[in-house]
């Protein structure tokens, strides 16, 4: 999920207007409309592209824009914010600013009630993967999850089940070809959500080592030292009063913690 705004000239009556792209899943993405994650990325972006602009007294006007376009056009200048799911990295930090921590993204091992309750060492409330022997798990294939659990196998006597995609990851379990899937945590929730209800859980903590995962910020042009502390004051002052927690709990409560 990815927002961002262009500065343009202010309103005759003083207020700053600024143009806002927000990123919404396309079908050609795998994610058709109607899709329950794209309309939940779609909505947590108006959510918080509606806040962020009341507290920073701007007029935003929303218009789509396509991820691949975002970092550059911050980048550039041509945008001066984005607000999202844009991981932390050492080569971004080169080319733009970050705000303060919106959030950390992860992978996540999603069982089966069996599945968990077979493998949970005993005496304990959670199962971790780097205690994990002899069994299945299922990834996505060329995914950081898969190169993750692969350079572990020998060791752990892992067996690898490659897949094409991440949901096919979720149906070896589901059908019983794998003890466990490793997955993006977003979309294990989302996927989950569309099978019955007990018919998968998470498994043990998050996961972000090794490229697992990361933390999520909104993203400046290099130049904007001012507007990203007027970004982070008005961050600071969502959590505070709760607006925050309360935004992503309405549309992707696993990442509100």
């Amino acid at each position: 999920m990815l927002l961002v705004l262009a500065a343009v000239p202010a309103a005759a009556t003083g207020t700053r207007e600024l143009q806002v792209a927000t990123l919404r899943m396309a079908a050609t993405e795998n994610t058709p409309s109607g899709n329950v994650e794209s309309d939940a990325i779609a909505d947590l972006n108006d959510a918080l592209t509606r806040e962020v602009c009341r507290r920073l007294a701007v007029r935003c006007n929303q218009q789509p824009m396509p991820f691949a376009e975002i970092i550059p056009g911050v980048e550039s200048g041509r945008f001066q914010l984005g607000v999202g799911n844009v991981l932390r990295t050492p080569e971004r930090e080169e080319r733009v600013l970050f705000s303060n921590m919106l959030w950390r993204s992860s992978s996540r091992l999603v069982g089966t009630p069996q599945s968990i309750r077979k493998h949970r060492p005993e005496g304990s409330s959670e199962l971790r993967l780097e205690s994990l022997r002899n069994v299945r798990i299922a990834v996505e294939r060329g995914t950081q999850q898969q190169r993750y659990v692969s350079r572990v196998a020998a060791d752990n006597r892992l067996a690898v089940v490659e897949t094409t995609t991440v949901k096919d990851a979720l149906q070896q379990l589901l059908d019983g070809r794998a003890d466990f899937a490793l997955m993006p945590i977003r979309s294990a929730y989302f996927l989950m959500l569309q099978q019955p209800a007990g018919a998968a859980d998470f498994a043990g903590p998050a996961l972000t080592e090794q490229g697992l995962g990361g933390t999520v910020h909104m993203i400046l042009p290099k130049g904007e030292q001012a507007l990203r502390s007027e970004v982070d004051a008005a961050l600071d002052a969502m959590r505070r009063d709760g607006t925050f927690q309360r935004i992503i709990r309405r549309y992707m409560p696993f990442l509100a913690d």
